[in-house]
């Protein structure tokens, strides 16, 4: 788990100005803090620890000398530059379940001979702290044009620690015969050339 080091935000600075000093501000919030803590992090700091975590995952909070286990909720992005802007999260408790999604990450895609189609990206779940987890890996290989998964084919869905929140009949992934999406593309390539021929006249 990664431990992201950080401090009480300086309240004499606006974010503006402290992400031009190479700082970026974050928010802890949650049930059992009295009140939300405002927090800075060095931006290389922040940058290791979105390396290999992402939203959902587990992070621990070292604000100052005090630890707190935490979820990142989010990550917000300045559009311009894509430089991080801001991060929220949610403090622990051991025996409280909280909400959070896990990223569905494809395995072996390039062993598929077919097209595939990837409808649902994320699954929302409800668990305890240690039972949260930030991916879901889907293994692609063996799979045939036509066959597909979906949530209840997972093993996450059979998981008694896990409460999904997502239907379980949501397709996850399928694999498509590359022949069928050709012949789509030529009948609507087709159907505009009639249209326009039509409006010609």
């Amino acid at each position: 788990m990664f431990i992201l080091k950080t401090e009480n935000r300086d309240a004499g600075l606006k974010p503006k100005q402290l992400r031009r000093n190479g700082i970026i501000p974050g928010v802890l919030y949650g049930k059992n803090l009295k009140e939300s803590i405002s927090i800075q992090a060095p931006q290389g700091e922040v940058l290791r620890c979105l390396q290999n975590n992402s939203t959902g995952s587990r992070v621990e909070l070292m604000i100052g000398s005090k630890k707190h286990m935490a979820l990142l909720r989010e990550v917000s992005y300045i559009p311009t530059t894509n430089q991080v802007e801001h991060l929220s999260f949610q403090a622990l408790q051991a025996d409280e379940a909280v909400e959070s999604t896990a990223r569905i990450v494809l395995v072996n895609k390039d062993k598929i001979s077919g097209m595939v189609q990837q409808p649902q990206s994320d699954i929302s779940y409800r668990a305890l702290p240690r039972y949260l987890i930030d991916r879901i890996e889907v293994d692609l290989e063996g799979l045939k044009e036509g066959d597909s998964i979906r949530i209840s084919d997972l093993d996450i869905a059979n998981d008694p620690n896990i409460e999904i929140l997502n239907p379980l009949d949501i397709m996850v992934v399928s694999v498509i015969d590359s022949r069928i999406l050709d012949k789509e593309d030529e009948e609507e390539t087709g159907t505009e050339a009639e249209t326009s021929e039509t409006e010609a006249e």
